[in-house]
């Protein structure tokens, strides 16, 4: 069961997509039937395992063209794109090419993880000198097909060749279902339970629909979250039951048990059971540690030895988000569940855990994000103006809020809520 890169989508109809999606993906290959189309770029956007590079590979073979593929975690200069750029327009696939088909393109280019773009001409600062601006220029002239992936679309969108590459583009997110009881749901669960069960057949397996469900529950749309836990707990034939149905993440640990057993109970399987029924994410179990050691350990080299421990995994975690690599998820936590092995003298007294301050601050971060970005869509719609405008001109309705009567007929046209308004009020 090791390799499961058999059973990834050839065909777009293969893929496990909702037919507003899919209908999407048609569109868009409909419009080179005839030539090249004047969007010649498909943006796949949303979360990590929701199948946006496993779609691009689909499209790729619905097409019958060959991947010319560019990471843009590891390579995002300006130079390395137009090497991207070159390949494909050099490069020809002798093995697929066929001469009774005339078209004007031979591949598919596809730019993964193009969120990753830090973009700055200050090499100082470790930008990546002109790398969206390229980009932009080579969907403009390109010949062939671009599909671009990621995760943050909307902050992408705020980089001023992020807005340039959007507008050249078709934008598809990448979200299966919006509630639990829409029908977009039920067909999101029954295609992945005709999915798993063939898997589970071809390789051997036990097959519970009972676990994908739960499977289903605890992942929501991540598709490749779901496959792999669902697997993973299922028996070869006649052998017996493991993971979810034994318990798994039935029985979630919240956060405080899990740091207490961390930090005292040198029991490392008992720390790694309560980190596979965890109801947190890795990267905040490795906060919560980091926030709270100095409490629980005493001694400075102990402390030393728990602070080596915490790097070594943050390096693993680093991994994950530059690689989409999510096993190493796994390896972070192994090595943070000795924790209480690097604690020589272990602290005897209760301790209060501290809700770590990072995550406070991203949460504010995000919240002002939000805050920002519903005051400016509120603004469009009545001024009739793109956002982007909107916020190159916030001076003016800044300066309109210092009127008590001004701001009181804003707030009652827009049913601006209190953060909007203080955030209108501050700038």
């Amino acid at each position: 069961m090791d390799d499961l890169e058999k059973y990834r989508p050839t065909r777009v109809s293969d893929l496990i997509v909702n037919n507003k999606i899919l209908e999407q993906i048609t569109q868009w290959l409909r419009s080179w039937e005839n030539g090249v189309p004047a969007k010649r770029a498909i943006i796949l956007h949303g979360p990590p395992g929701t199948g946006k590079t496993t779609t691009a590979y689909a499209i790729a073979g619905e097409m019958g063209l060959p991947v010319v593929e560019m990471n843009a975690s590891n390579e995002r200069s300006s130079e390395s794109m137009k090497q991207v750029a070159l390949m494909a327009s050099l490069y020809r696939d002798l093995s697929t090419f066929d001469e009774s088909v005339k078209r004007e393109y031979d591949h598919i280019i596809l730019i993964d993880e193009a969120d990753n773009i830090f973009e700055s001409r200050n090499s100082r600062v470790g930008g990546d000198t002109g790398g969206l601006t390229e980009l932009a220029k080579i969907i403009k002239s390109s010949r062939s097909p671009i599909i671009i992936t990621m995760n943050e679309f909307y902050d992408f969108r705020r980089k001023a060749a992020g807005k340039d590459i959007v507008a050249n583009s078709v934008v598809i997110e990448f979200r299966q279902f919006q509630r639990v009881r829409d029908s977009d749901y039920k067909s999101f669960k029954l295609s992945l339970l005709q999915r798993i069960r063939h898997i589970s057949e071809e390789e051997g397996l036990q097959f519970d629909p009972s676990v994908v469900e739960r499977a289903i529950e605890v992942n929501r749309d991540d598709i490749r979250s779901i496959i792999n836990d669902s697997l993973s707990s299922f028996s070869y034939r006649g052998e017996g039951a493991s993971g979810f149905e034994n318990g798994g993440r039935d029985s979630e640990t919240s956060i405080f048990d899990c740091m207490r057993d961390t930090f005292k109970s040198r029991d490392y399987d008992r720390i790694l059971q309560d980190l596979f029924g965890k109801d947190f994410e890795t990267e905040d179990y490795l906060m919560w540690i980091d926030e709270n050691a100095r409490s629980e350990v005493q001694e400075t080299e102990d402390l030393e030895s728990v602070y080596r421990l915490i790097a070594e995994a943050d390096i693993f975690m680093g991994r994950v988000m530059h690689k989409q690599h999510y096993a190493f998820k796994g390896y972070a936590e192994e090595i943070l569940a000795g924790v209480s092995f690097e604690i020589a003298k272990p602290n005897t007294h209760f301790v209060k855990y501290d809700f770590p301050k990072r995550i406070l601050r991203m949460s504010r971060m995000r919240d002002g994000k939000e805050t920002r970005r519903s005051l400016l869509t509120k603004l469009s719609r009545i001024c009739h103006t793109d956002r982007s405008v909107l916020e190159d001109n916030m001076w003016y309705f800044r300066s309109l809020a210092k009127s008590k009567k001004a701001l009181a007929e804003m707030q009652s046209v827009l049913s601006l809520t209190e953060k909007e308004v203080t955030l209108l009020k501050k700038g």
